[in-house]
Parts: C-alpha cells; sequence; structure tokens
C-alpha cells in the first residue's frame, strides 16, 4: 500500500537558505532509495498560520521502504540549528476526483 509522508518544518527565518541546502541533499539520497516515489516541497505563502514555513509530501511504496531509507541517514529537519520537523506517515482512507460526489466518509 502507498503510504504519503507529510513533514511540516518550523523553519528560523536566518536558517531558510541552510534548511534548503540540506533539504535537497536528503531528497538526493531519497530519490535513489528502493520505494520512493516522488516528493514535493510547499512553501508556506503567509495566508493566516505561518508556524510551519514548509510542508514536504512524499509518496512510497510502504512504510518498511520509507523506514529502510531512513537507517544509517540524518534527514534535513534533523540537522539543521533552528529548524524543527513534524513528521507523520499516512494512508488514504477517502478520495475524491472531480466530478464525484462523496456522500460519506
Amino acid at each position: 500500500m502507498t503510504i504519503t509522508l507529510i513533514n511540516s518544518f518550523i523553519v528560523a527565518p536566518d536558517k531558510e537558505e541552510e534548511f534548503l541546502r540540506t533539504w535537497r541533499s536528503t531528497i538526493d539520497h531519497y530519490a535513489t532509495a528502493p520505494g520512493f516515489l516522488q516528493t514535493r516541497l510547499h512553501r508556506n505563502t503567509g495566508l493566516k498560520d505561518t508556524t510551519f514555513r514548509y510542508v514536504n509530501v512524499a509518496l512510497w511504496e510502504s512504510i518498511d521502504a520509507y523506514h529502510a531509507a531512513l537507517r544509517d541517514f540524518i534527514p534535513a529537519g534533523q540537522r539543521v540549528p533552528g529548524v524543527t520537523a513534524h513528521p507523520g506517515l499516512f494512508e488514504v482512507c477517502v478520495e475524491v476526483n472531480p466530478g464525484q460526489q462523496q456522500s460519506a466518509p
């Protein structure tokens, strides 16, 4: 089953460039890992709550593939002082596509 990693980051303003460089090196590692499917890093546009400056959404083939990629590797959110990561692994429980109606979860 495909799993989604959603990782929200609190990034101190003076650490933004370092965070982005380190995040790219993290993705270079993950991009070659078995089971990695895709990632997108989102930057907060400043609408209301800006606590989480960045949010990464990544797709993995399985929870096991994600955990295997973490073995002996420290991701960006743990390598940059002034950055706090809030990761979670999620599975799809409801999906709605254009033109579909969803009556119950």
